[in-house]
């Protein structure tokens, strides 16, 4: 089926991977991984730019997506990497693939309380050198509360794309 026809808070596979669409707007679908796809560290700081997590997503999970749909079909777009206290000094970073800031996760929480599973990474940094320190990244726990965690703590991974709704995909409701 179209990815047009898969309904908001509905699940769809693609490459293998199960996701929930939670937006469509002018013929782009945001989608988010049902499931924790890996766990990992977050990096070196809590600049999700320099991250591990964006390393191993655009080395091991983008290919396998483009090679299912054609690199054309998944979205580039700027996320936003303003810390939780305003400061906007990691700027934003142009991407196909990145894990959610705690705008999107505010703004989809319902449909994703439907789909609970254990901690996952946040893009959003608690603060940054400028004002404090970048040890502090935010993180979304088995319950669905946000909480503060240190990039040197593995948890899970759970990516957010665009992709074009006229693609193929499989449904699984």
């Amino acid at each position: 089926m179209k990815l047009s026809e898969v309904k908001i808070s509905e699940t769809c596979s693609i490459a293998d991977i199960e996701f929930i669409k939670v937006s469509e707007e002018n013929g782009i679908a945001c989608l988010i991984a049902r499931e924790i796809l890996f766990n990992s560290m977050f990096g070196k700081n809590n600049n999700f730019a320099e991250s591990e997590i964006l390393i191993k997503l655009n080395k091991d999970i983008l290919p396998k997506l483009e090679a299912a749909v054609g690199a054309e079909n998944i979205k580039e777009f700027d996320l936003n990497l303003t810390s939780l206290d305003g400061l906007d000094t990691y700027g934003s970073i142009k991407t196909k693939i990145a894990i959610p800031t705690i705008n999107l996760y505010r703004k989809h929480v319902r449909i994703l309380d439907k789909y609970k599973v254990d901690g996952w990474w946040l893009s959003t940094p608690d603060t940054t050198p400028e004002h404090y320190n970048d040890i502090w990244c935010r993180c979304v726990s088995p319950l669905g509360d946000v909480d503060g965690i240190s990039y040197d703590d593995s948890i899970g991974v759970r990516p957010f794309l665009f992709f074009d709704s006229s693609i193929s995909v499989s449904c699984n409701n």
